[in-house]
């Protein structure tokens, strides 16, 4: 078993119980895990590049639609290792490590984002203003601390720009770790319009490209909707894991 699934695994057990695992070939998934109340579809790879853009697509349709969160455990970034506490977003899905996955298991939210190899963080500007200011820091002296210019900080509590990792943790060890806004990973991913329409089948049903089910709509409860014999049994126990039903055509 490769090592970053087999760590994977230890770390759901030890804070949950993993309800799904395929490892026969390259879904857009690779397991279904449950921590207190919610239900993680986790896909794992070595690399965000071994993940294809129509398994992204997957993912967010089954996250859409079965009220699961969707994420991509990964060492690496277009080959950029992936630090603890920073996340990846392409196209709404959140590719991380593995320890950052433990953090989130535990109720601890990541700051930093990795986009064009630069780490950000989102600054809440109404909260530094404040503790600036009660701290009796001006813009310029706080502009001096950080090693940033005064029209910088004002950008940041204005909310105009995220700040480089250095500068938000900074900031953090300033003023509190809440002025820096944590990034809800659990938050579903909004498919756009062309996303949905180059997938529908038919009205509110869409196709699947790398996954044990054909199509998934919704009803009452998420439906899979399977053809394939070989897969079959898997598409099953998916929707079992996911509390979804199956149809077959």
């Amino acid at each position: 078993m490769d090592r970053l699934l087999e760590a994977t695994l230890n770390v759901v057990k030890n804070r949950g119980e993993y309800l799904f695992l395929d490892v026969s070939r390259p879904y857009a998934y690779t397991l279904v895990a449950r921590v207190d109340k919610t239900k993680y579809i986790v896909k794992v790879a070595a690399d965000s590049e071994e993940v294809s853009q129509s398994a992204v697509k997957d993912l967010k349709l089954l996250g859409t639609y079965t009220d699961a969160s969707a994420v991509c455990l990964v060492s690496n970034v277009k080959g950029q290792i992936l630090q603890r506490g920073v996340v990846h977003i392409r196209d709404g899905i959140t590719f991380m490590s593995l320890s950052t996955f433990a953090d989130l298991l535990d109720g601890k939210q990541p700051f930093f984002r990795l986009s064009r190899g630069i780490i950000t963080a989102s600054i809440d500007g109404e909260k530094l203003k404040e503790r600036r200011q009660k701290a009796g820091m001006s813009l310029g002296t706080l502009a001096l601390n950080l090693g940033v210019s005064r029209e910088t900080v004002y950008r940041y509590e204005r909310g105009e720009i995220e700040a480089p990792m250095r500068i938000a943790q900074r900031l953090m060890a300033l003023f509190g770790e809440d002025v820096v806004k944590p990034i809800d990973v659990n938050e579903k991913p909004k498919t756009r319009p062309e996303e949905l329409a180059s997938r529908m089948i038919q009205p509110h049903v869409y196709r699947l490209v790398e996954s044990h089910p054909d199509a998934v709509t919704r009803e009452k409860k998420p439906i899979f909707i399977s053809s394939d014999r070989e897969r079959y049994a898997k598409t099953v126990e998916l929707a079992q894991a996911l509390d979804a039903e199956v149809e077959g055509r």
